[in-house]
């Protein structure tokens, strides 16, 4: 009843529950995971009633003594606003952000169109089931799941399922990119992207965004939604060039254990 983590069954995920010493009473409750020593994904719940007594705080300082190098956590900022500022009282840095946002397809599509004519001779795009998973796992985990733990999408490469709108890109015949999507009515969404750094990582970018948009409309989609992390720039201008409107804005943030030693 704390915290809706406890209805999904994640194996991986470990709880806290805080009671109250005198009449025992639950008055708290935490989950998080762990990974490589570091505690990420913290949700700490404290129920109205016992709120800015320094529980939360006392919750970040037990996860910080317990070894973990850091304590990481993510706040939606258009509806957390207190979680944003308890954060930022205990300590914690904000070291990312991960901005979701929708545009209209029509004029992204002819852009992009017009963009990938230049495209290099020896780059492909093919449906993701047609490359190995193993591969696209790889990229994916060298190159975005390591950067941030707010991509909420990054398990969807170890079980991918059917979704249509996914593609690949292949440079000289090797996987250099992929893109993950699917259509949610009118709306064709990027669940993630990635491209492996060299000189054709901007092609490989917007080759994947472009096929993607075009087997979008081909379907009947007409917005199209995708994310990006604060430090992409190339796809903030391009959020930016369409005039996207802000859906969500998620922000990572980050405490050294040592600073609550």
């Amino acid at each position: 009843m704390l915290l809706p983590e406890t209805r999904a069954g994640e194996p991986s995920r470990e709880f806290l529950l805080c009671v109250r010493d005198e009449a025992p009473r639950v008055i708290a409750a935490a989950s998080f995971r762990h990974s490589s020593e570091v505690v990420i994904d913290l949700r700490i719940h404290v129920i109205p009633s016992f709120r800015r007594r320094g529980i939360g705080r006392q919750v970040v300082a037990y996860l910080a003594r317990g070894g973990a190098r850091a304590v990481s956590g993510t706040v939606d900022m258009n509806h957390q606003h207190d979680a944003a500022a308890f954060c930022e009282a205990v300590g914690f840095h904000c070291v990312d952000t991960l901005t979701t946002v929708e545009a209209e397809m029509a004029e992204m599509r002819e852009y992009l169109r017009r963009l990938c004519t230049r495209r290099p001779a020896t780059a492909q795009i093919v449906p993701l089931s047609s490359v190995p998973a193993a591969q696209v796992a790889l990229l994916h985990t060298r190159y975005v799941a390591h950067q941030t733990d707010s991509n909420p999408w990054r398990a969807l490469l170890t079980n991918p399922g059917d979704l249509e709108g996914s593609v690949a890109a292949l440079i000289d015949g090797s996987v250099a990119g992929a893109l993950l999507g699917e259509l949610e009515g009118e709306t064709a969404v990027v669940r993630s992207r990635v491209a492996a750094p060299g000189p054709h990582a901007a092609w490989v970018n917007a080759l994947l965004l472009a096929e993607a948009v075009e087997g979008a409309w081909s379907r009947g989609a007409r917005r199209v939604r995708f994310t990006y992390n604060s430090s992409n720039r190339d796809t903030q201008k391009l959020a930016r060039r369409f005039r996207s409107q802000i859906a969500e804005v998620v922000a990572l943030f980050t405490l050294p254990a040592s600073s609550q030693a």
